[in-house]
């Protein structure tokens, strides 16, 4: 025992200080197992220099580089990780000389990404996902045991993206472009037309969200991208598209194997009966299998034959913006004549943040007429900027960036601006100052005023606590 205790001090004393301090945070109870992260980070570090090129990175290290680039960006895993192999003084014998911390590179985080979605459709998981879910919501059909429906409201919206052609490493495809670019297509059009690439090119990148009417669960479903020749009639067929396949059941999307479900992948086919339709009310021939007129209520054939209780999703309304093209597809779907049988439920909705942002943008740059009373955000600016208590007030219930109105997109700017203590307070205030501000903004004034003012000056009468006089071309003066 001594001769053993005197040969392990002595291989104790010769060890790095850097292996003791690992080996007695590990010997002690404080936390730093095997199953830690900075303990994981250390042992595949070490490992990837040993193996190099045959060495495999965990998945849970992948993800928690994947996590610092998304939170810091690539500049942040560049700093942490180093040049690497992309040093030209790199030895393979000697890889710290080049690396800061051995951690999975970029064509490693990039290869082990999930594949990005490159073309319209409902996403699998996310919609089974969804309907588990929502085995708490209320159902359409409570009584009925056939079928359980999920009565749910789609939210439309799409952002502008930068028309471009991108390599996807996770599955090696060209994305944002509608037709697909492949060693086939190069050898048919070695020489492209430029129109004809533009034409395929992707300008907006949509999304479908799903939320429940008693708006306990949301999530997102499915991904509609725009071209620049899109119209109304595309975005019609594409909800249709995308409500037909929402609608299918549980147990028919569970069987489905691919990412991104299409039309022509669905499976789940129901009964249709337009005798049912004409009367309004369960024909003869289909009072003993459905209590319900409409397709969508009604169970699917699959689940029929096996005897399974049916779980699907009802889509009973769909908002969007009142652009152009969604207006049309909106009136399209308020039109019975044009509307597909498993779209007879869906109400189109005008979505109400995009109207207040409308309105919110036209109050920054307009004058609006509100109930007698002339509107704009300029107002409120300029009665900040007094040096009195009241303005000192009111600048504590309203912030300058709201009123500013720099971030067109930013609907918590329109919460803050019209919060009910900034209207208690000015109507409060029997001793309001005068303001002077700008009848129309500079830029403005050429290009969107033709035939606005018929005179140079002129009264606008309003209710007798506020009114405003036009004093000049671009001054404005109110008495409040």
């Amino acid at each position: 025992m001594v001769i053993f205790f005197n040969y392990r001090l002595l291989f104790w004393e010769e060890l790095d200080p850097l292996t003791c301090a690992v080996q007695l945070a590990i010997d002690a109870d404080n936390g730093f197992t095997s199953d830690h992260i900075f303990y994981r980070l250390l042992f595949y570090g070490l490992q990837s220099l040993e193996k190099s090129n045959q060495f495999e990175w965990p998945e849970d290290i992948i993800q928690f580089s994947s996590s610092l680039e998304a939170h810091g960006g690539q500049k942040v895993c560049n700093l942490i990780r180093g040049p690497g192999k992309l040093d030209p003084s790199y030895e393979e014998s000697q890889p710290l000389k080049s690396l800061n911390l051995p951690m999975p590179s970029k064509t490693t985080r990039q290869r082990r990404k999930t594949p990005s979605v490159k073309d319209n459709g409902v996403i699998t998981q996310h919609l089974i996902s969804f309907i588990e879910l929502c085995q708490a919501t209320p159902c359409l059909t409570p009584t009925s045991t056939q079928c359980e429906i999920i009565p749910v409201v789609l939210a439309r919206d799409a952002m502008a993206i930068k028309p471009a052609g991108d390599f996807d490493p996770a599955s090696n495809t060209i994305i944002g472009l509608s037709t697909s670019i492949d060693l086939q297509y190069v050898k048919n059009n070695p020489y492209p037309d430029p129109d004809s690439i533009r034409s395929m090119l992707y300008t907006e990148a949509g999304a479908i969200i799903a939320t429940t009417l008693d708006n306990q669960a949301t999530l997102h479903l499915a991904h509609d991208f725009l071209l620049h020749k899109t119209t109304g009639d595309n975005v019609f067929d594409t909800l249709s598209k995308t409500v037909k396949i929402i609608q299918s059941c549980w147990e028919c999307i569970s069987r489905t194997r691919i990412i991104s479900v299409t039309e022509d992948d669905i499976t789940c086919r129901t009964a249709e009966c337009q005798i049912c339709i004409d009367l309004d009310d369960v024909c003869d021939s289909c009072s003993d299998t459905y209590t319900s007129v409409h397709a969508q209520l009604r169970p699917c054939l699959q689940c029929l034959a096996t005897g399974t209780r049916c779980k699907k999703i009802a889509v009973v309304g769909i908002a969007m913006d009142c652009e152009a093209n969604n207006a049309y597809a909106m009136r399209k779907l308020s039109n019975p004549d044009s509307t597909p049988l498993h779209m007879t439920l869906v109400s189109s909705l005008p979505d109400v943040v995009h109207a207040g942002k409308k309105l919110y943008r036209a109050s920054s740059n307009w004058w609006l007429l509100i109930d007698g009373y002339r509107v704009n955000n300029s107002i409120i600016r300029s009665l900040r900027q007094f040096e009195t208590s009241f303005n000192d007030d009111l600048r504590q219930v309203v912030g300058d960036k709201c009123l500013r109105n720099r971030d067109r997109m930013d609907y918590g700017s329109i919460l803050q601006a019209t919060d009910p203590a900034v209207n208690s307070l000015i109507s409060s205030s029997p001793h309001a100052p005068s303001v002077t501000v700008t009848l129309l903004p500079d830029p403005f004034w050429r290009a969107k005023t033709k035939d606005v003012l018929q005179s140079i000056t002129d009264i606008c009468p309003g209710k007798p606590t506020f009114s405003l006089v036009y004093v000049c071309r671009f001054e404005i003066i109110s008495y409040m």
